[in-house]
């Protein structure tokens, strides 16, 4: 967790690469990530053209895949390790050994291998929490830049908020 968050202080931009209910997942994670200043997007394939354009800015690019043995997901980290400068951090569950080696970290999460469909539900929260540490960690080393941004913002509240609320 540590190396990643090395990482990520040092990142331009986070990509992060998901499908299925883990690309929502993806959405809300660059969207906190966007709130502290740092580029960051959701995707659910990969854009030969977006990488190479962007291949000078230093990103990381995190693909989650709650089994850890999604296919397409294998094929997204197969072409971010060998296509791009990207440094690759996957979120993966415990199937994870052929997506593993196109990363170069990884964070294992839970999944239950179970035939209900409650069992999206631990690795679902288990990834949310991860995103939420590494967003934790982010704020802690940008925190005055934050609440610069934030004291901006509010200068500007009267045209982000119907009613004038005293904050």
């Amino acid at each position: 967790m540590l190396r990643i968050d090395r990482l990520l202080r040092k990142a331009e931009c986070i990509d992060i690469y998901a499908t299925g209910i883990s690309y929502t997942l993806a959405q809300a994670a660059a969207f906190k990530f966007a709130t502290l200043g740092v580029e960051s997007s959701a995707y659910e394939s990969i854009s030969g053209h977006y990488l190479a354009a962007r291949k000078h800015k230093k990103t990381v690019a995190f693909v989650i895949s709650f089994t850890g043995a999604n296919r397409t997901v294998e094929t997204m980290a197969k072409y971010l390790r060998t296509a791009t400068h990207n440094h690759v951090v996957g979120i993966l569950g415990p199937h994870n050994q052929v997506t593993r080696s196109w990363c170069h970290e990884v964070v294992e999460i839970p999944n239950r291998d179970s035939v209900l469909s409650l069992d999206v539900i631990t690795s679902f929260a288990a990834c949310n929490y991860v995103f939420d540490v590494f967003f934790s960690l982010l704020l802690s080393h940008c925190q005055e830049q934050h609440v610069q941004s934030s004291l901006e913002m509010i200068r500007h509240r009267d045209l982000l908020l119907n009613e004038n609320f005293d904050i």
